[in-house]
């Protein structure tokens, strides 16, 4: 039994549908996925950045789900030209030699997207694999969908997204060398481009993890408009990590986001700028001592 899709995410509607594949295999079939390492419906320029997992962070999660086994294709122009039929038959069938398919409602495959769930059942009936399309979840009225879990974060909605992922929403990347004007005004950071979807401008508090342990932080992500003489345009990402001093340059980081603090702000001077990050940093520790989230850090 398998299921196919992007999965980006693997948000509470994709669980839904791990938990049927793995029903339906039952404890003598073997339960699969067919993902793809690049999405399939963003341009190949607009990929980096914009989506809210890695490939690595999608295996990662289907193996915790309790998944067997995971197909990750590439999804180049001969692949989505390719014939729904074709892919039918000779992918899942010849190929994986499925016992049945779970697919999300609506789900449409193949050159054009002329794929659809009818065709899936039309032909399972020939080949003999059974076809279960899972209903679109929705919590609180709001539909679990991948492209508005992106809209939320990049409205800095960090709250309702993690809602709908079901988990904390994680930024990777490694460390890279910064201006050093953190640690100018009393905050060091950790400076990194992170590979998923880059949420909205703004101060998040967040837990830090670089190899010891998970930490207590906050991260601005925005183009430092204080600083804004200096050149500076790029969206950045710094973490600062609260009660750790240290070098994490070369570093990988992850970082998991609770909500935002506040969005960016343009101050007059950088004394001004330092007085505010003091202030969010007591609000974040005042926040996981409300929440009792200090037991979670090592």
């Amino acid at each position: 039994m398998v299921g196919i899709g992007n999965f980006d995410g693997v948000h509470r509607g994709h669980r839904k549908i791990i938990e049927a594949i793995k029903k339906q295999a039952g404890p003598r079939g073997v339960s699969g996925i067919i993902t793809f390492r690049n999405h399939t419906r963003l341009p190949k320029e607009v990929r980096a950045n914009r989506l809210l997992s890695t490939i690595d962070q999608r295996l990662e999660y289907f193996q915790a789900a309790g998944i067997a086994a995971c197909w990750s294709l590439e999804f180049d122009n001969n692949f989505a030209d390719q014939r729904p039929e074709d892919f039918i038959t000779e992918t899942l069938v010849e190929r994986l030699g499925i016992r049945g398919i779970c697919v999300g409602e609506g789900f449409r495959f193949g050159g054009g997207r002329r794929g659809t769930v009818a065709l899936l059942i039309e032909m399972g009936k020939e080949s003999g694999f059974k076809v279960n399309e899972i209903p679109i979840v929705s919590i609180d009225n709001r539909e679990v969908r991948s492209s508005i879990i992106r809209e939320l974060i990049r409205d800095g909605n960090l709250k309702e997204a993690n809602n709908l992922l079901g988990y904390d929403y994680c930024l990777t990347g490694r460390v890279i060398k910064g201006r050093g004007r953190g640690k100018s005004l009393g905050y060091p950071t950790a400076n990194f481009n992170p590979e998923q979807l880059i949420p909205g401008s703004g101060v998040y508090i967040c837990r830090i993890e670089a190899g010891f342990g998970e930490k207590p932080g906050i991260l601005y992500v925005g183009t430092r408009p204080t600083f804004r003489d200096s050149g500076d345009r790029e969206v950045i990402a710094e973490a600062h990590i609260f009660d750790w001093n240290g070098s994490l340059m070369g570093k990988r980081l992850k970082v998991c986001l609770y909500n935002r603090l506040r969005k960016d702000i343009t101050f007059n001077h950088s004394e001004d700028l330092s007085l505010q990050i003091e202030k969010d940093e007591k609000e974040a520790r005042r926040y996981f001592i409300e929440l009792d989230l200090s037991s979670e850090f090592k």
